[in-house]
């Protein structure tokens, strides 16, 4: 118990991405330009400073297969207390809930939800952050499977299909195989779709005890940073106001707030979310209420949402929720 508890205290909140890097490194027996110090390893990355180290490690090693080989080799200890915690809950669903809550402990960037379609469930990724690298995404796709698998102890487990929005990836046979499903790219997002029984999998290391204790310390970081949902929450409500304005842009929400667009973006990337993602949440849950009251017209919740005309409302709340605006009112009022 005491050993356990000494363990748990000493976890890094942030994990060590770094040795995830160094050790395969070391394993190739080259030599290659250190371009992070070691401290880097103590401390949530940037995804700039993610994307430079995978970069380096890719040219100074000439392999197109870095990608498939990292995502091989993710453990917990490279994601620290998420990557424990996960393993310590009961299900692959509660698992993933916790992953989206505590994700923002990791890595500062685009951030990961849980969606149900068509009997699948998928991890999806908001674009709202611009690029990432394919390496990158390759490593934190393939990264994923490899950790889906050690958390049910089903070493040959497999995924419906990975979508990324590259037209092309490196290695893409090898990444192919290593997912064990089909892989599409030029897609909108990047995602991973899996039978959705999948879900209700029990995890092999599930430990009530390490468990409470890993949740409270990460709520507790998560806590802690600086800014965390706050900010988003004021840009969220100025969004509410000025949408029936037509006036909810990035630049009008700036000016509200006296900062610059480029400190607003940058703000509520520290908060875990890009100003698109934001806008397109906050009109998805304003259409459902405004759906709801049948004395509204759609072009009427169109204007309401900031939209000019019906048309780009419909094809937005559709990709969203998969339904057109019309075809959930009428599901709405069966219910």
């Amino acid at each position: 118990m005491k050993e356990r508890d000494s363990r748990l205290a000493g976890l890094s909140v942030t994990g060590d991405l770094m040795s995830l890097v160094s050790s395969y490194v070391s394993e190739q027996r080259r030599s290659v330009p250190a371009v992070m110090s070691r401290e880097g390893g103590t401390r949530r990355l940037t995804f700039e400073e993610w994307w430079t180290l995978l970069d380096s490690v890719r040219d100074g090693l000439g392999s197109s297969s870095i990608g498939v080989d990292l995502a091989r080799r993710v453990g917990p200890e490279h994601v620290g207390v998420i990557g424990y915690l996960t393993l310590s809950c009961q299900t692959v669903l509660e698992a993933f809930q916790y992953f989206e809550r505590f994700q923002a402990l990791l890595y500062e960037g685009p951030k990961a939800r849980l969606e149900l379609r068509d009997g699948l469930a998928g991890l999806v990724w908001d674009t709202s952050f611009g690029g990432s690298t394919r390496v990158s995404d390759q490593v934190i796709l393939g990264g994923f499977v490899t950790f889906l698998r050690r958390m049910t102890g089903q070493s040959e487990l497999t995924i419906e299909r990975a979508e990324t929005w590259w037209n092309d990836v490196p290695a893409s046979d090898l990444f192919e195989r290593h997912l064990g499903g089909s892989l599409v790219c030029g897609a909108s997002a990047n995602a991973l779709w899996f039978d959705a029984n999948v879900l209700t999998l029990p995890l092999v290391s599930h430990d009530d005890v390490t468990f409470r204790a890993l949740n409270e310390k990460a709520t507790a970081a998560l806590a802690n940073m600086p800014d965390l949902g706050r900010f988003a929450d004021t840009v969220r409500q100025l969004i509410i106001e000025r949408l029936p304005l037509g006036d909810a842009d990035q630049s009008a929400i700036a000016s509200r707030l006296a900062m610059s667009e480029r400190t607003l973006l940058r703000r509520l990337r520290q908060s875990g979310i890009g100003f698109r993602d934001l806008l397109g949440q906050v009109r998805v849950e304003l259409a459902q209420v405004y759906l709801r009251d049948k004395h509204l017209t759609l072009s009427e919740i169109a204007l309401l949402l900031g939209y000019s005309e019906q048309a780009p409302f419909n094809r937005a709340f559709r990709k969203a929720t998969g339904k057109t605006p019309g075809k959930w009112r009428a599901e709405f009022k069966t219910v």
